[in-house]
């Protein structure tokens, strides 16, 4: 199969030198047909780019979704070969054929979630392209290292003093379109509060939601996005990613305990949304350490994060969140400490048939002994004898 497209043809250096570029763009599904991705991994040592992430891709699609005058002009780079040209001018044709049993003639270079989220809005979409002509593998090697090195995010005061130009909140508005915001405290917080399909939308306790529906401290959002990123995966190095992953999480959570998800819940309170985080983030790391359970583990797959999230809380009990704690407040290092401890036995009890409350110091020993006796049950042991 050949493609053919319309073409500026360059070199970028004043003095002739460097490689030969060309600029067009095609349809993301025709992009999809002639170029590959070169990964890393065991078998291909060489290969500079990673495993594609499909939260970053959904979040393009998204984005498209979200506003129809969104796009995303930046081009993607590919390595080219096979190409010919017809004249010689700077706008040409370019040609190159797709041969059966043959490496693709296009190799993606820079942009691979981009071209795949174009992908997933429509075949049809066009992307941008910069393509170096015949370019060997250790410029391309070296492309992407440079590309990827060179980059910076544009820093939130800079956004904030661009906005001051723009009549009223039409930036702000395009912004969160892109999961951006002006707002100091963006990072994950404003993203959980805004996103349609974040299980704490509207419920950020600041001036932008009613005061009824204020039930979740940002300092609890950007806890557990801290928590979330001390996993050390590389799928959640990016700001979109790790918010996709919290998202998938805790709508889980939402979904099995919705009775929960209410004001002044232990639950959604700092420290417990903060402990579940962890204990959840534990796991996942847990899991990728053993090699039986490792094909279930990706960060940057949200149904993945789901069905993973889904297994772990089966191991806990709610009524843990409803109990009466034997302190009003255990928003310290050592609160926290003494919680995640006690999901950690709550999960061996639960796992293993038993009481939930076994060895959970933190139930308010009162309260339990009343809730048993109603139940018709015995009391529990003394809190010196129960198991640590």
């Amino acid at each position: 199969m050949q493609f053919e497209y319309d073409a500026i043809v360059f070199r970028q250096r004043a003095d002739g030198q460097g490689p030969l570029l060309a600029m067009f763009t095609a349809p993301a599904g025709d992009v999809a047909q002639w170029a590959d991705v070169d990964r890393l991994g065991p078998d291909n040592p060489q290969g500079p780019q990673r495993e594609p992430k499909k939260s970053r891709i959904a979040s393009i699609q998204r984005f498209f979704q979200l506003d129809p005058e969104n796009t995303i002009p930046t081009a993607i780079v590919v390595g080219l070969r096979g190409v010919t040209f017809d004249g010689t001018d700077a706008l040409r044709k370019i040609r190159f054929e797709l041969q059966d049993g043959q490496p693709h003639p296009g190799l993606i270079i820079d942009g691979q979630h981009r071209m795949r989220g174009l992908e997933a809005v429509g075949p049809a979409t066009i992307v941008p392209v910069v393509a170096i002509v015949e370019a060997s593998d250790l410029e391309m090697a070296f492309q992407f290292l440079v590309i990827n090195n060179k980059s910076a995010k544009v820093p939130p005061d800079h956004l904030r003093a661009l906005a001051l130009n723009y009549q009223g909140d039409l930036l702000e508005e395009r912004l969160k379109s892109a999961r951006l915001a002006l707002n100091a405290n963006l990072a994950s917080v404003g993203v959980l509060d805004e996103d349609p399909d974040s299980p704490f939308r509207g419920m950020v306790s600041w001036p932008n939601n009613p005061e009824e529906q204020r039930i979740v401290a940002p300092a609890a959002i950007e806890a557990m996005a801290s928590e979330a990123k001390s996993l050390g995966f590389g799928e959640l190095e990016d700001l979109d990613s790790l918010n996709a992953f919290l998202i998938a999480m805790w709508s889980v959570i939402r979904d099995e305990w919705p009775h929960l998800w209410v004001k002044d819940s232990k639950l959604l309170s700092k420290v417990g949304l903060t402990c579940v985080t962890k204990f959840v983030a534990d796991t996942f790391k847990s899991w990728a350490r053993n090699p039986h359970l490792r094909a279930l583990v990706d960060p940057g797959d949200p149904d993945k994060v789901e069905t993973v999230t889904r297994e772990v809380i089966a191991t806990l009990d709610p009524k843990f969140f409803e109990a009466q704690w034997a302190s009003s407040s255990y928003d310290t290092r050592a609160g926290r400490d003494l919680i995640s401890d006690s999901l950690v036995t709550l999960s061996f009890n639960k796992s293993n048939n038993e009481p939930w409350y076994n060895g959970l110091k933190i139930i308010d020993r009162t309260w339990l002994n009343a809730e048993l006796a109603e139940q018709g049950g015995a009391p529990p042991p003394d809190e010196e004898d129960a198991p640590a």
